[in-house]
């Protein structure tokens, strides 16, 4: 379906067409109201396929694209419309309610020239639209004097040969060339000093010719520092030798006739640093002899900022993928190793002079363990146990803890909210955030200082520039130091796992990192703020829930106990069923193993009524763990059951095992973990 309508604007003779593709009535009305207050001729199409073809056709001026269509959405439309030899020049702007970066990038490589965001502002509509007229007219105008120029000049030089008699229609007709030059050059320095990049004019011997306003705006200069100077002598060369020696170099090739090309850092009027592709172009007359070249630079900081922030989120997510590779089998090992050295301690007796060596491997071993865990943290794929907890107590029951972290010299103070801040987390996950960050405020007053814990609550009304934060009640966690501080450049990569400024020996890089991924599993946001010689605060921001819901009870270790119930694991790994089948036979359980998900339905089958209790492993080949859970559940429907794994809490989600209700045990293990969870179970 296709429409047309027309707006007027007093003063404005000529109209633009402008076709609008969209397949939101709302929203083609809303453009259309828009536009109807300048003098545009508006078309509009309801998808991809009718918008490219009356492109073709009807030869709009500009369009406007909406990105999420039915059939081909607003990317492909655009490449198409841009593959079109009829509508290949016309300026596309897309209109979208999708404000992520990448998804502009998307746009820009499509071929689009602008953004326009939902929902829509009239000013900005308006500004960009007439802006990308403008300059398609411009473009326009400009070709069209040329054409003229040399249409008159041919003619001219007709007249010439014809006679004498002509001359002083000759002399007025260059009068009217002339002033069309005059309106070409003004047409032309209209484009020059609007365009966005940093450009001039140059001989090529290097002396400057033209600047335009972008370029001087930019570094705060006036023609007389640079025109008729040197280029490389200028103000924006001068302050590097060597930089000074490649542009003197780039220049000299450029003279030769070759496209020169390069990435430059200039300082701006604030003296912000600004990263810039640098190109000079060389310019030929009709012999082919270089008589002009063009400096063009194309400020390209925020395409760097954009490429390092995708970069650092490519490493972040290898490091992730490799801690969760890593997880399941060596979580297995870990089982065995702490498995049978527990089990080895507790036969040797605590008289043993060999139960030392038995605690040296179990040390060693839950190193590995935490090692483990903290690379889990760092990736947001460890399982999280969350609750109701109050931030406050959770503060309260870590102080003393903190206190022998930090040492004598600091002194060390809690300011706690004085009213209920219950959040739903994982308590053990945020002392390790405490743990850390205090470790770390630690290593910043090596001469000693202060060293403050505050909770206090907030009110978010509305969404800040600069914070992520949804409106909504949260509780904040903030831990500041009086240390030296942190430099910008390196506050930028804080959270980036291995980064330490610490020196050899004193960090692995990991603590913040921790921190970092554990608030965003928490759905939290982190945020900090750091004056060299002065401190750094961290502030950590979690949803605050109903303070009528009460707050876990520190669970009671369970007494090591044994039973006499049949039980049937099901696990791939033999090191770990061996293990859970020694500890469960010392404590008096009987035990049927399988190998894996298939086995485990054959032996229910054969010991069905023995069996009182399933443990079966999340991943086993053939049948996972909850699809065996599942078939044996349609024999016995409310037999209980212990999941157990070592990969990570996305692996494991995805199986469906971690719903309430649901008993699991994770690897590694101790036998005092799997005696308290199968007693539990059976409880």
């Amino acid at each position: 379906m296709e429409k047309e309508v027309k707006g007027r604007v007093q003063g404005d003779e000529r109209e633009s067409v402008v076709l609008i593709i969209d397949d939101d009535p709302n929203n083609l009305a809303i453009m259309t109201d828009f536009l109807e207050e300048l003098n545009f001729t508006v078309l509009a199409a309801e998808d991809g396929e009718s918008g490219v073809k009356r492109g073709d056709y009807s030869q709009p001026d500009l369009i406007l694209l909406d990105i999420m269509m039915p059939g081909i959405d607003g990317y492909e439309t655009c490449r198409r419309l841009k593959a079109q030899q009829s509508t290949r020049d016309i300026p596309v702007i897309c209109m979208t309610a999708l404000a992520e970066t990448e998804n502009k990038l998307r746009g820009f490589d499509a071929g689009a020239v602008d953004y326009i965001t939902k929902p829509f502002q009239r000013e900005e509509v308006l500004a960009r639209v007439s802006v990308h007229l403008r300059l398609r007219e411009l473009a326009r105008e400009l070709k069209s004097a040329k054409d003229l120029l040399e249409k008159r000049v041919e003619e001219r030089t007709r007249e010439l040969e014809e006679a004498n008699r002509e001359l002083e229609k000759e002399v007025a007709e260059r009068r009217q060339t002339e002033d069309a030059l005059r309106a070409s050059e003004r047409k032309f320095h209209a484009i020059f000093d609007n365009a966005f990049q940093l450009m001039g004019l140059m001989t090529p011997g290097g002396t400057l010719l033209e600047s335009n306003r972008t370029s001087l705006a930019f570094s705060g200069l006036d023609e007389s520092d640079v025109v008729d100077r040197i280029f490389w002598e200028s103000p924006w060369w001068t302050c590097n030798d060597n930089l000074k020696l490649q542009l003197q170099g780039a220049v000299a090739k450029a003279a030769a006739g070759a496209f020169v090309r390069f990435e430059v850092t200039h300082k701006s009027a604030d003296g912000n640093l600004h990263y810039f592709d640098f190109s000079i172009k060389p310019v030929r007359d009709d012999e082919g002899n270089v008589v002009l070249l063009i400096p063009e630079g194309r400020d390209i900081t925020e395409h760097r900022k954009l490429g390092e922030q995708l970069r650092q989120s490519q490493k972040m997510e290898a490091i992730g993928t490799l801690a969760g590779g890593i997880a399941h089998d060596f979580n297995n090992i870990l089982t065995a190793i702490i498995g049978f050295g527990s089990i080895l301690g507790i036969r040797l007796g605590n008289e043993n002079p060999l139960q030392q060596y038995v605690k040296d491997i179990l040390f060693a071993s839950e190193r590995a363990a935490n090692l483990t865990k903290s690379l889990l943290s760092f990736s947001r794929k460890q399982i999280l146990e969350p609750g109701p907890e109050q931030l406050n107590n959770i503060v309260k029951r870590i102080d003393k803890f903190l206190l022998r972290i930090i040492g004598e010299d600091i002194e060390f103070k809690t300011v706690l909210d004085p009213g209920e801040l219950m959040i739903n987390a994982d308590s053990g996950q945020i002392e390790q955030v405490l743990m850390n960050l205090a470790a770390n405020a630690r290593d910043a007053m090596p001469d000693g200082g202060a060293l403050i814990i505050k909770t206090e609550r907030i009110e978010v009304r509305e969404p800040s520039p600069g914070f992520l934060l949804e409106p909504g009640s949260y509780a904040v966690l903030s831990v500041s130091d009086t240390g030296v501080g942190i430099e910008e450049q390196a506050r930028q990569r804080i959270y980036e796992p291995f980064f330490t400024t610490k020196e050899i020996g004193k960090g692995t890089g990991l603590g913040l990192s921790i921190v970092y991924g554990i608030v965003q599993q928490h759905d939290g946001q982190i945020y900090v703020y750091s004056e060299l010689g002065k401190g750094t605060t961290f502030k950590i921001f979690l949803k605050l829930i109903d303070s009528d819901i009460q707050p876990r009870d520190a669970a009671l270790p369970l007494p090591l106990v044994g039973g006499t119930e049949t039980i049937l694991i099901a696990e791939d790994d033999c090191d770990v069923k061996r293990f859970m089948t020694e500890t469960l036979t010392h404590f008096g359980y009987k035990v049927i193993e399988a190998e894996d998900g298939e086995d485990a339905i054959r032996k229910f089958v054969e010991f069905g009524k023995e069996v009182k209790l399933l443990i079966l492993d999340v991943v086993m080949p053939r049948m996972n763990g909850k699809e065996v859970y599942q078939e044996i559940c349609k024999w016995e429907k409310d037999i209980p059951v212990l999941f157990s794994s070592g990969y990570t809490a996305d692996i494991i989600n995805q199986k469906g095992v971690l719903e309430e209700g649901v008993g699991f045990i994770s690897k590694p293990m101790t036998p005092y973990d799997l005696l308290a969870k199968v007693r539990a179970a059976f409880s």
